[in-house]
Parts: structure tokens; C-alpha cells; sequence
């Protein structure tokens, strides 16, 4: 049984997270443009790896995403704020509750001595959530949230490159 965007998700380039991006985002989206409906394209709009203010949203998929990822970057700013003797609560976002999992990974993030695979690290915690994310979606808006996510991991990957990489990765994590 096809659904509703089975024809927009069967030409969309696969996605891997080694690779470089098959498409820019922008082409992505003007693609979405002629194919969806008003209601889903403000969904794909809303769907960023930017921080947000809220993590609601009508999208299961990308309020699911937005909680992740904030928990994620709360996490970040516990350790930060450990190793600079800051007070934590000053930069948390929103509800604060300790992930065992999620803080032993950010730990080993931490650990690492090059800034660039600490990032790589990070991005991949993204893409490997993202993808679970995806599980059970394969020609609706759900997964077209979770392809408009991993393409801009991809693009903003790109976008490090070896002579600026190390200060971009610092304003990276200073902005996390």
C-alpha cells in the first residue's frame, strides 16, 4: 500500500552518514514544495537542528527530536559548567533531569583530545536518534522530518573544513 508521499520519498537520494550531502537542503525543500500539502510543509519548516525555544510540536517525530536534543544539550552544559565552575542552573533549558546513558556519552564527547571528533561524536548521537526516530515511517511526514534532519547534519558537516575546522568546532560548542 503506498501513502501519501510515496513518490517524494522514492526520489529522494538515500542519506549515510559518512557521506557528503547528495543534495543541498534548499533543493530538498523546493522539491517538498510542489509535493505537500500546507499543513505538512509548516512541519518541514519547523524541522532544524537549531536549538528551539519549545520542544512541543504536532509532529510526534520532531517534538521527539526537539526533547532529545535538548536533553542533550543540557547534559553538555552540565559538564561545561563542572569543568569551568559555573553554576549549571543558570543555562539549563527547560525540565533538567540526569539520562545515565546520555551523560556517560557526553562524558566520553569530553574526553576526547580533538574538538573535531568530540563534534563528529555529537553529530553522530544525532543521526543515530534521528534514525530511530525514522523507524516504522517510511513514506509519510515523519520521515520526511527525519531526511530534513540528517540532510542539514550532513550540511553543516560539509561545511567544516580542515582550515577553518578548529574554530568553527569551538564556536560550534561554545554556541551547544
Amino acid at each position: 500500500m503506498k501513502s501519501e508521499y510515496y513518490y517524494l520519498v522514492a526520489s529522494l537520494p538515500m542519506l549515510d552518514f559518512a557521506m557528503a550531502p547528495p543534495t543541498s537542503y534548499e533543493d530538498f525543500l523546493e522539491h517538498c514544495e510542489e509535493q505537500l500539502s500546507e499543513k505538512d510543509k509548516e512541519i518541514i519548516l519547523r524541522a532544524t537542528i537549531e536549538p528551539t525555544q519549545t520542544t512541543l510540536d504536532n509532529c510526534a517525530t520532531l517534538q521527539k527530536y526537539r526533547e532529545f536534543d535538548r536533553q542533550l544539550r543540557n547534559e553538555l552544559v552540565v559538564v561545561r559548567a563542572a569543568k569551568k565552575e559555573k553554576e549549571k542552573s543558570d543555562y539549563i533549558k527547560g525540565e533538567y533531569y540526569a539520562n545515565p546513558f546520555m551523560a556517560h556519552y557526553v562524558y566520553v564527547i569530553f574526553s576526547q583530545d580533538s574538538p573535531q571528533e568530540a563534534e563528529r561524536m555529537l553529530e553522530r548521537m544525532r543521526w543515530e536518534v534521528i534514525e530511530d526516530l525514522k523507524s516504522g515511517h517510511y513514506f509519510d511526514v515523519d520521515y520526511l522530518v527525519a531526511y530534513a534532519l540528517e540532510l542539514q547534519i550532513l550540511e553543516r558537516w560539509g561545511k567544516i573544513d580542515k582550515a577553518k575546522g578548529k574554530a568553527i568546532l569551538e564556536e560550534i560548542a561554545a554556541k551547544a
